[in-house]
């Protein structure tokens, strides 16, 4: 991607309102972080949990930023039992 999408991309992220603080999000939610993060930090993430109702927040302690790609196979497995806990 030319770097004048990246910047256009990163430009509307710091203008946009964050979906938690304008009340967007309603849905049950997975939040995936891993505890090696070093671009989010875990406060970050539970401030995220803690304002999007219904929400859980699973850790990764050897993980960095990619959990997908990291541990995709966890990422399955966990995202389906969040899944079948919805019901």
């Amino acid at each position: 991607m030319p770097a004048h999408v990246w910047k256009a991309i990163l430009n509307g992220l710091g203008e946009a309102t964050p979906p938690t603080e304008a009340g967007s999000i309603h849905a049950p939610t997975l939040i995936l972080w891993g505890g090696q993060d070093g671009l989010l930090t875990r406060g970050d993430q539970e401030t995220l949990a803690t304002r999007i109702p219904g929400s859980g927040l699973k850790v990764y302690p050897g993980m960095a930023h990619l959990v997908l790609w990291e541990c995709p196979e966890q990422v399955a497995e966990d995202t389906t039992a969040f899944l079948r806990l919805l019901g």
